[in-house]
């Protein structure tokens, strides 16, 4: 595996999105037009990890000024880069992303069997606080997580002020 380059998805990048959905998900997966509509969208942030030109991961996070949470809305990672950090790469540029962003929270779900993603999201920081019963298509449970950004996190990368939750 080459260098792990992460960037900001574009346009262009849309069929590259909807193959790496289709090629890791059985169901629960991102729409065609949802894809489009995230590259639009001010609030959606999307980045790519490239391998050379190959496109093997990415991460949706969602955005709202009006909020001092972010939620990491997926996580994708090709299962030829998996157990090599690509994932932790990714989760490292959306924790600052949402720091850069002014939030105070990142929030993000799992399924309950996907045992490897709920060990890198503690690793990184991240605890569980609610269970989802049939959360997804096939009626599986999901564990919600969250992970405070902290003061110092926000004011590397950011001129905003250090936020708190109310």
């Amino acid at each position: 595996m080459a260098t792990i380059r992460l960037r900001k998805a574009q346009a262009d990048d849309l069929d590259a999105l909807v193959d790496l959905e289709f090629s890791i998900f059985p169901g629960d997966r991102i729409s065609r037009r949802s894809w489009r509509d995230l590259l639009k969208s001010p609030s959606a942030a999307v980045t790519l990890a490239a391998d050379g030109e190959s496109i093997v991961g990415c991460t949706v996070m969602l955005l709202n000024r009006r909020s001092a949470i972010a939620r990491l809305y997926s996580i994708a990672v090709t299962p030829e880069a998996r157990r090599q950090g690509v994932a932790a790469l990714l989760m490292d540029a959306a924790i600052r992303a949402a720091a850069r962003a002014g939030a105070c929270l990142l929030r993000l779900e799992t399924r309950f069997d996907n045992l490897a993603a709920q060990r890198l999201f503690v690793r990184l920081g991240f605890k569980p606080f609610k269970r989802v019963s049939a959360y997804y298509e096939d009626g599986a449970e999901a564990i919600r997580y969250q992970r405070m950004i902290s003061d110092d996190e926000v004011s590397a990368q950011s001129e905003s002020k250090p936020c708190h939750l109310n």
